[in-house]
């Protein structure tokens, strides 16, 4: 079997390192197609830009694949999946009916962007394929919610994806600023800086959980908690809801607590924190997450998927949570060494150069190939 095969990339900027970390899509496009490159059978991978701009896709070089139109895509390749973005609809038409293959990569929640927009009276939610597919492929995060959409795809071909991930990126953003991301237990102060890195553009993950964890853990030990960072908060610190719920807490009135821009978590990682808080609901497979973990930082999470890595909580449970700041706050200098060699042994099994990661991709091309 020799396969050509494209991947549609969004565009919504011409920056490279926007593009990689305005969301997780790019990230995981970059990292689609690095990997389509070492399956067997494939010959040819390319960025598929829809988006009408100029060529080469400002991303196609981190892959080191030329960048196709849709139209060109359609008259030649064998496979096209849509990650990034939706190709047009004649394009893709014409493309099906002389034997090319579509899939429909779903890397995001899209029902919960359709009841956030029915609830805030959105324009529109998911954008809705006019063309079916002839397979689905989920990300396991987002298996639960997300199958259920796949009704809308015309497809009979539903199937879990592999979630991939490579530090890559994070490396090379640290790289090029100079920065140390890693783990450093020799601040003299026994108190942890911790961050809440929350995007807060979703239900899906917000400051809350993370910030009731950490007022758990100040009401439960004051001495271990130095600040709490609220990134990705400045754009919202003035809103009533944000003013009310903070304002009300003891790290509030005890000056601890402090709204923050939006910063790479490069930089994040290297000056501000020593413990990031997360909590997530339905997204329980995340790049930061691993991001933190790869650091050797300490990462108080509610994902289940995490088998015994960082500082697990129950979900939706502050209390749990503040009680496993505190173990860590009190554990993690004396072990940080064996916490990262315990991180990087888990986060392998999302490798790209995975056999089992590229086996099941090979299985699922094989399948919608047939």
């Amino acid at each position: 079997m020799t396969l050509r095969i494209g991947v549609t990339f969004s565009r919504p900027s011409n920056d490279p390192t926007d593009l990689l970390w305005s969301s997780g899509i790019g990230q995981n496009s970059v990292l689609l197609v690095l990997l389509l490159q070492r399956l067997a059978g494939v010959t040819e991978v390319v960025v598929v830009d829809c988006s009408g701009k100029p060529a080469p896709h400002p991303l196609a070089a981190w892959c080191g694949v030329p960048t196709a139109t849709a139209e060109d895509a359609a008259d030649r390749l064998d496979l096209i999946i849509e990650c990034g973005m939706r190709a047009p609809a004649e394009a893709m038409h014409r493309f099906r009916d002389r034997g090319g293959r579509l899939v429909s990569y779903m890397a995001g929640n899209s029902m919960a962007m359709n009841f956030e927009a029915l609830a805030s009276a959105m324009p529109h939610g998911e954008t809705v394929s006019a063309v079916p597919f002839d397979a689905v492929w989920i990300t396991p995060q987002h298996w639960t919610m997300n199958r259920a959409s796949c009704l809308l795809t015309r497809s009979a071909v539903v199937e879990q994806i592999p979630h991939i991930w490579e530090p890559i990126f994070v490396e090379a953003r640290a790289r090029a600023a100079g920065f140390n991301p890693f783990y450093k237990a020799d601040r003299d102060s026994d108190a942890f800086r911790v961050g809440i890195l929350e995007p807060n553009v979703n239900v899906l993950k917000t400051f809350h959980l993370p910030l009731l964890v950490c007022e758990e853990a100040f009401r439960l030990d004051p001495d271990a908690i130095d600040h709490v960072l609220l990134f990705n908060t400045s754009g919202i610190k003035l809103v009533p809801h944000f003013l009310e719920l903070t304002s009300s807490l003891d790290l509030f009135r005890a000056g601890k607590l402090f709204s923050e821009g939006r910063m790479p978590i490069a930089e994040v990682l290297h000056r501000h924190v020593d413990a990031v808080v997360v909590h997530q609901w339905q997204n329980d497979l995340n790049y930061l997450y691993w991001d933190v973990l790869w650091s050797g930082h300490p990462l108080i999470h509610n994902s289940p998927s995490i088998d015994g890595v960082g500082y697990a909580y129950a979900s939706f449970d502050p209390a749990d949570g503040g009680r496993a700041l505190v173990d860590a706050t009190r554990a993690h200098r004396g072990r940080a060494a064996a916490a990262r060699a315990e991180a990087l042994e888990f986060l392998d099994r999302f490798s790209i150069d995975s056999p089992v990661v590229r086996a099941r991709h090979e299985n699922l091309i094989a399948g919608v190939m047939a």
